[in-house]
């Protein structure tokens, strides 16, 4: 009996503050594949792209020649924490007046 055990893997780049990986979206990867089959790929002329970090939420600038391939399933997009409500405290009827 022979077990067909597939790998997972993704296209992404290394978090720049807390090294974790970050998955590139799709245009960004066709974006990839167009530079790649062009002339002329260098460092110095690769375009760059923001991405926002999952886990630290911090957001830095990549370059397309950064992407590199992450074994497994990239983690799950953390949501924001909700805002607070703009008004904490009650003014229990009383108006916030300039003084003369």
């Amino acid at each position: 009996m022979t077990l067909d055990t597939e790998r997972k893997s993704f296209r992404g780049v290394v978090c720049l503050h807390c090294k974790a990986p970050i998955p590139v979206p799709a245009i960004v990867r066709s974006m990839q594949e167009t530079l790649r089959n062009g002339p002329g790929a260098s460092r110095e002329n690769s375009p760059a792209f923001n991405l926002r970090c999952s886990s630290c939420h911090k957001e830095k600038p990549y370059r397309i020649l950064e992407i590199v391939d992450f074994e497994g399933i990239p983690l799950p997009v953390a949501p924001f924490a909700q805002p607070g409500s703009v008004r904490t405290s009650r003014l229990d009827g009383m108006t916030n007046a300039a003084k003369a």
